[in-house]
């Protein structure tokens, strides 16, 4: 079984084209050995595997990498947490600006709304009054109409009186006072 390598990027180009190497005719004893890959076959050409300059040229590129990649992430996280932690402070501003509002619109309502109530409460009695005083205006004005009918009853009596009997006496001046006064003529308006 073959350890696989897990390759992130593509090998580095060939620094020596193999068109412009020299071809080199190797002579090479027919099989060397039990294991041997060598042959006619695969000589010449340019193997899969790299030069050791090229092998170690592209491990100190990806060990280069690696810290500028840490060094990167590493800003990265530390942007992350100062962004998290300025969002987190504007969200707490923006709450205690928004409930201490919030409190002070509470204050206005409950405030505006005893005032309703109390104005209401004023508004009732004031209402409450203006209808016992209109009950006792009516009731002196019923009591008012009695003596007006009395008077205007007599005040016609006495003008059907022919002759010597038409006199202005002061029983006709009270009866005239009685039937002009203001309750009276305005509960015949």
């Amino acid at each position: 079984m073959s350890a696989q390598v897990l390759v992130s990027r593509p090998p580095a180009p060939q620094s020596i084209p193999a068109e412009s190497l020299p071809v080199h005719t190797v002579e090479a004893r027919y099989n060397t050995g039990e294991h041997s890959s060598s042959g006619l076959a695969t000589s010449g050409f340019r193997t899969a595997k790299y030069l050791l300059e090229e092998w170690q040229q592209g491990g100190y590129t990806s060990y280069y990498q690696a810290f500028s990649d840490r060094d990167c992430s590493g800003k990265v996280r530390h942007e992350a947490r100062q962004l998290a932690a300025e969002c987190e402070a504007r969200a707490q501003r923006s709450q205690a600006d928004a409930t201490k509002k919030l409190g002070e619109r509470l204050l206005d309502v409950h405030f505006w709304r005893s005032e309703l109530e109390r104005e209401i409460r004023d508004l009732t009695a004031e209402t409450e009054r203006l209808l016992q005083q209109k009950s006792r205006l009516q009731r002196a004005l019923d009591a008012a109409e009695i003596p007006y009918s009395i008077a205007s009853d007599n005040l016609q009596s006495r003008e059907r009186r022919v002759g010597a009997e038409l006199v202005r006496d002061g029983a006709e001046v009270e009866l005239l006072r009685v039937r002009t006064c203001a309750p009276c003529r305005q509960r015949r308006i």
